[in-house]
């Protein structure tokens, strides 16, 4: 039919045609999310309630925490974080593999950093302070799985504005928060991966990691390669370097009764299952 545009067996021809055919296929779009007859259309999501709670945080009274997740969700006990500050737009984060509740034995954390005082009256979340005079941060937990220990997020409030996100890493345990460099704010200290022992006394080096908050409340954490150093060196075995790594081992019970110490793969293999050979291997030197 010369010159007319087809619309699921409707002919617009004429001048008006490429015009009436954006308004209906806007008015197909409209009715299909559900949003027809409202200034700002925003795509539904059957979000439902798995815990809300209030509590003052950084100095700002009766912030509200809402976790949700989708009704089809199989991941996590939560997948959303809606934050509303009174005065502030609401802050909305979302991880589509799930977050846990930060005590349960799922939860990338190490047992003993449960013992943190919680500001929050929540089981889902953790509320601690990073400094003495409550500096608090919120921290979300992945789970932990196979050889990942899953997902870490931090958030804080600054004393304007919305929350921000300033920490996420997507496989990070929660293990420690100190102040390690005595500047009256604690850092952040995780594990990047799951040790696994094998072999004859060996184990995967996994070192830990040491991440800095910013000076400022609300800016983001970065990882701090040296004290991650003397973090290492102090509480695990020993370090090689800031990353896991498959061609590095831990030999947990050295010939003689000696202190684990971190070999070469092929050397700790040689040392634990037979005489060393010279010239292969030997003790890595320290960055």
């Amino acid at each position: 039919m010369g010159g007319g545009v087809r619309v699921e067996n409707w002919v617009i021809s004429g001048g008006w045609s490429i015009i009436a055919f954006m308004l209906l296929k806007r008015l197909l779009l409209l009715l299909a999310i559900g949003c027809i007859g409202v200034s700002a259309c925003v795509e539904k999501t059957p979000w439902k309630q798995v815990s809300s709670f209030r509590f003052d945080w950084n100095g700002r009274r009766n912030v509200q925490v809402n976790l949700e997740s989708t009704a089809d969700a199989d991941v996590g006990d939560f997948t959303q974080i809606r934050i509303l500050v009174p005065g502030e737009k609401p802050f909305v984060a979302r991880n589509n593999s799930g977050w846990v509740k930060y005590g349960s034995e799922t939860a990338a954390t190490y047992p003993d950093f449960r013992k943190y005082r919680n500001r929050a009256p929540s089981e889902y979340v953790l509320a601690a302070d990073a400094t003495k005079a409550g500096r608090t941060l919120l921290f979300l937990v992945g789970y932990s799985y196979a050889s990942s220990p899953g997902s870490l997020d931090v958030i804080e409030l600054p004393g304007s504005g919305p929350p921000r996100s300033v920490m996420h890493v997507e496989e990070l345990g929660l293990e420690d928060l100190r102040d390690l460099d005595g500047d009256g704010v604690a850092e952040v200290v995780g594990y990047p991966c799951l040790s696994q022992e094998y072999g004859n006394g060996l184990e995967t080096y996994d070192p830990l990691q040491v991440f800095k908050l910013g000076a400022d409340v609300g800016s983001d954490a970065k990882i701090s390669i040296p004290l991650s150093r003397q973090y290492n060196l102090k509480h695990y075995y020993g370090w090689a370097g800031i990353n896991c790594r498959e061609d590095i081992a831990v030999v947990l019970h050295p010939p003689g009764g000696k202190k684990p110490k971190i070999l070469s793969e092929a050397a700790a293999r040689q040392l634990t299952e037979g005489p060393a050979k010279a010239g292969v291997g030997g003790v890595l030197k320290k960055p």
